[in-house]
């Protein structure tokens, strides 16, 4: 592990060092406090929780406005929860979330490329501290970050305050970095000059003003480790039928021997994708994504299976941690870490012509999508950057086992009449796809046709003759919608008893 002196170059800053109990002692109420960290890496894994301990001890009343590029660990999070009043764009801790429903937190969902945007433009008010991990310190002041970039440059730029989390526990990310900001109003906005995964258009670091660094912390934490269940029979089935629609692509759209650059959201179902793509016949596989992540390390040292990629963080398991760490220097070579206004890029995504693929909640037989709630009230999570890719993709697929057996043992259907919240519209997606199948949506074609699509070839064959029943009960019109109550009524005990009838165990929610 290297030292601390050998990761700040910078004297200045080196004589702010100060132990983390003197520097959580610039939080006060009502502060708001953007950090680093996106998806669970990079965070600042010192300063947020000794910051809940000084707030529990000292000044347990205390509410703060806490802003990260995406989710952070549970470790991080959990303590400081309870002190915080908004939060925003994006988390996954259980406290947050329980917060956030009972409606004890203000939580503000907003996609990613447009969040870092309005930090920058002054929509969430000023930001009174940025507390950032870094790697590095340079001689002049600019800081390498580390795993994520998130909002951190954005938060280095506009905040009052600057506190540097220093890492020599984790490697030095000198190189990895590409870090250019948006214009803001009036100023006019330059065209982003990317035409490659691999182009680099800003600095490999971020420059600050160092008048405004208050305290440097030393850290001596890793990435807390991401975990993932091993791959379902239906996840794998999942990813092969993916493979299917890309390989109908190719055919139907010329593609070559090119696949365009994909995108490809976390969790099981994305790193089953992914390992299949590997054993797919492309070749040289380019990845514009928000996350590096486990299945696509076996990537990084087959020269004819991969090109490049470029994302906004990297996030492992502990094996794939150690894994990354072997092939730094590899990695280095491939991957590029930008900000997430860049990575969820509207121009670059359509640019590029870049393949969004991510795994909702549910989906209608129309096409729309939940990623975030519950019953249409219950957030989860948070949009994160799947509207950016769908939105703006040359093709969105969205992905999930066509059945879930949630925690009270009950087997519900993830094809549903209609998604009580709308995340994403019939308009945003190209292609619905479960373990039964996939189904199209990239012809000129009524929205009865597209349901009878996805009934026949993406819901669980349990579920499908239900599914045509709503579709009769109806009515006319061209998206049809029961509204007649008696007729609803009816329907869901209908629904109801086939959740209850449902004969062999499902993927646990």
């Amino acid at each position: 592990m290297a030292i601390l002196t050998e990761r700040v170059e910078c004297k200045e800053l080196l004589e702010k060092l100060v132990p983390v109990e003197e520097a959580v002692k610039y939080v006060h109420d009502r502060c708001k406090v953007a950090i680093s960290g996106f998806t669970k890496t990079g965070e600042p894994k010192v300063f947020i929780p000794a910051l809940a301990r000084h707030l529990a001890q000292n000044a347990p009343k205390t509410k703060i406005g806490l802003f990260s590029g995406a989710s952070l660990s549970e470790d991080v999070e959990n303590p400081i929860a309870s002190f915080v009043g908004k939060r925003g764009p994006y988390m996954s801790s259980s406290v947050s979330r329980k917060m956030i429903n009972a409606g004890e937190m203000d939580f503000t969902d907003v996609h990613l490329s447009s969040f870092a945007r309005n930090l920058l433009y002054g929509f969430y008010g000023d930001i009174d501290l940025a507390v950032v991990e870094v790697s590095r310190i340079r001689q002049d002041g600019s800081v390498i970050l580390s795993s994520s970039v998130g909002i951190s440059a954005e938060a280095l730029k506009i905040a009052k305050k600057i506190i540097l989390e220093v890492n020599p526990s984790i490697p030095d990310y000198t190189g990895f970095h590409d870090i250019a900001l948006p214009s803001v109003h009036p100023r006019v906005g330059w065209p982003i000059p990317i035409v490659n995964v691999n182009d680099r258009v800003g600095t490999p670091y971020v420059e600050i003003d160092k008048s405004k660094v208050v305290a440097l912390i030393q850290s001596d934490k890793p990435d807390y480790p991401v975990a993932f269940k091993p791959t379902s029979a239906a996840d794998k089935q999942i990813a092969q039928n993916v493979i299917e629609f890309l390989l109908y692509c190719q055919g139907k759209f010329n593609w070559g021997k090119r696949l365009p650059p994909i995108q490809s959201g976390v969790g099981n179902v994305a790193n089953a994708i992914v390992s299949e793509l590997y054993e797919s016949p492309f070749q040289k596989i380019r990845f514009w994504t928000e996350v590096f992540q486990d299945g696509m390390m076996r990537y990084v040292e087959d020269d004819d299976k991969f090109e490049s990629a470029s994302a906004t963080a990297f996030s492992f398991s502990e094996a794939s941690r150690l894994e990354f760490q072997r092939l730094f220097a590899r990695c280095r070579e491939k991957v590029v870490l930008r900000p997430m206004w860049l990575s969820n890029n509207a121009e670059l995504i359509t640019r590029l012509y870049v393949i969004a693929m991510n795994t909702p909640i549910e989906v209608d037989i129309y096409g729309h999508v939940n990623s975030t709630h519950v019953d249409g009230s219950r957030v989860i999570n948070g949009l994160g950057g799947s509207g950016d890719f769908f939105r703006h993709a040359y093709l969105s697929i969205v992905h999930s086992p066509s059945v879930r057996r949630l925690k009270n043992g009950r087997t519900v259907s993830c094809i549903m009449p209609y998604v009580r919240h709308i995340d994403h519209t019939e308009h945003d997606i190209h292609c619905v796809v479960t373990e039964q199948g996939f189904a199209l949506n990239t012809e000129i074609r009524s929205a009865r046709r597209r349901a009878e699509d996805i009934i026949s070839k993406c819901a669980h064959p349990h579920f499908r003759p239900v599914l045509r029943d709503y579709l009769r009960l109806a009515g006319g019109g061209d998206e049809p919608r029961a509204t007649n109550m008696e007729v609803l009524h009816s329907w869901w005990k209908e629904y109801d008893a086939c959740c209850r009838s449902f004969p062999d165990p499902a993927p646990e929610e």
